[in-house]
């Protein structure tokens, strides 16, 4: 076989396997999602108010990931807490918060957000930055 003939068989054959890992790809990141109401999607947080080994942080992931009606789940080792969105209609706050407190050694409690901060908007965003100052403009402009 000659060299040029041999170049582009690998040629070709890495793109086919290039082409194929990218249609897999696209298979697996687009699976049909099962129709949830987004209204009745809520993002709840446990504080953990002492530190946890990874195997316990582990056993709490899995285990409210399991729960009905919970979609998303992220234990927090270094800021320790639980982040976790729930469907409303399937599922209680106060029963994963118990199951938490129950599978937990350290001492837990719930993120209440008072409807004053409720009132000021995402409590992610640094007050006075720059998505503040966008976001507070967009709201102006809409109100």
């Amino acid at each position: 076989m000659s060299k040029l003939k041999r170049t582009l068989l690998i040629a070709t054959g890495s793109l086919a396997m290039l082409f194929g890992v990218l249609v897999l790809h696209i298979h697996l990141v687009t699976k049909p999602k099962p129709a949830i109401h987004l209204a009745n999607i809520q993002l709840a947080r446990i504080d953990l108010l002492g530190p946890i080994a990874e195997p316990e942080a582990s056993t709490i992931r899995s285990t409210i990931a399991a729960l009905p009606g919970v979609h998303r789940v992220r234990v927090n080792m270094e800021d320790r807490n639980v982040v976790y969105s729930y469907d409303r209609s399937a599922q209680d706050q106060n029963a994963v918060f118990n199951m938490v407190s129950d599978l937990s050694t350290a001492p837990c409690e719930r993120l209440v957000v008072t409807a004053e901060a409720a009132a000021t908007g995402c409590p992610a965003m640094a007050k006075g930055g720059t998505q503040d100052k966008l976001g507070r403009w967009i709201a102006g402009l809409l109100n």
